[in-house]
């Protein structure tokens, strides 16, 4: 009897082992996120202060630009010491004075019969740049070209900002209907052809939070659905991180659905949910931080969205 039951015994174990697969290469090597920092700017003494503050499973985004290659390297050593992830800024939704003539001199060489006003919306005149229409292929082209430029360094991926430029697009009562769907469907082709560059990087949006569900609604009263992101299914292409910065500034139905859209994004695992908080907005910082925490989201809280190139932002 004893014999018989150690033989079925060994029988389950068998079958329980065959059907239990080995963890991919891939999924070994997946990086969970644990933290998050963000800095524009490229005061030596506040680059020394948030290469000490870098910690396992971090996220830090910052703005090559102003920064020497002696300085990108040193971030990027420790925060490989310590496993974390170092990811370089980029706008895709507008065009900011410092890539003004970088762009004007790849219109000149590439495309020379278009004008930048052919590509703009309107100006952001708090940050004084474009807003751009991304189904334009001259723009696409250049951010592609950016990424690749970006990759040359050592930085372990990307942080998308204005992807909320698609809420110009959606709202545009200027274009018709499908005009408006042609840019919404190019915003998300552009982000899954940034990640599709390099799978392996790490792939942070900022906003945009129409996209982030299955389908985007795109009219007025009356419109039509386009596919989004999903983000709560995997895609190979979609990006690793959301970023809802201002989070918890304001209320309303649209902004609590997205709310309990982003908490399910972040139970599936398949995009990690970042938030970013200011002081001078009607958010509270502990409310902030306890929501955050609850949710299960990144948190990261600052003073001002006008300060991000002066100071570092803050974990509890």
């Amino acid at each position: 009897m004893k014999l018989r039951t150690l033989q079925l015994l060994l029988f389950v174990l068998c079958l329980i082992t065959s059907t239990i697969q080995p963890l991919s290469a891939t999924e070994q090597k997946r990086f969970i996120p644990a933290g998050f920092q963000l800095y524009y700017g490229s005061d030596p003494q506040v680059l020394d202060q948030l290469q000490q503050r870098i910690q396992p499973g971090q996220v830090i985004v910052i703005e090559l630009r102003g920064l020497s290659p002696a300085q990108i390297q040193k971030l990027s050593d420790r925060a490989h010491q310590e496993k974390a992830k170092l990811i370089a800024y980029l706008s895709v939704g507008e065009l900011g004075q410092i890539e003004y003539q970088n762009f004007q001199q790849y219109l000149q060489q590439h495309a020379p019969q278009i004008s930048l006003a052919d590509l703009t919306l309107s100006k952001n005149e708090t940050f004084q740049s474009w807003q751009m229409d991304v189904s334009q292929p001259a723009w696409r082209d250049f951010l592609i070209q950016r990424v690749k430029q970006i990759y040359q360094q050592p930085v372990d991926g990307l942080f998308l900002d204005t992807v909320d430029t698609v809420d110009f697009y959606i709202t545009n009562q200027a274009w018709k209907i499908p005009r408006r769907v042609q840019s919404v469907k190019a915003m998300v082709a552009l982000i899954r052809e940034v990640k599709a560059v390099s799978p392996e990087k790490f792939i942070l949006q900022n906003r945009g939070l129409n996209l982030i569900g299955n389908s985007v609604f795109v009219g007025d009263a009356t419109g039509v659905f386009v596919p989004g992101l999903n983000l709560q299914q995997v895609h190979p292409h979609n990006p690793d991180g959301l970023l809802w910065e201002s989070a918890y500034m304001h209320a309303g139905d649209w902004i609590e659905s997205k709310e309990r859209e982003m908490i399910q994004i972040q139970k599936q695992g398949f995009t990690s949910v970042f938030t970013l908080g200011y002081t001078d907005t009607n958010a509270e910082r502990n409310q902030f931080f306890q929501k955050s925490r609850a949710a299960g989201f990144i948190p990261a809280w600052g003073s001002s969205t006008t300060r991000l190139h002066l100071e570092l932002t803050e974990s509890e």
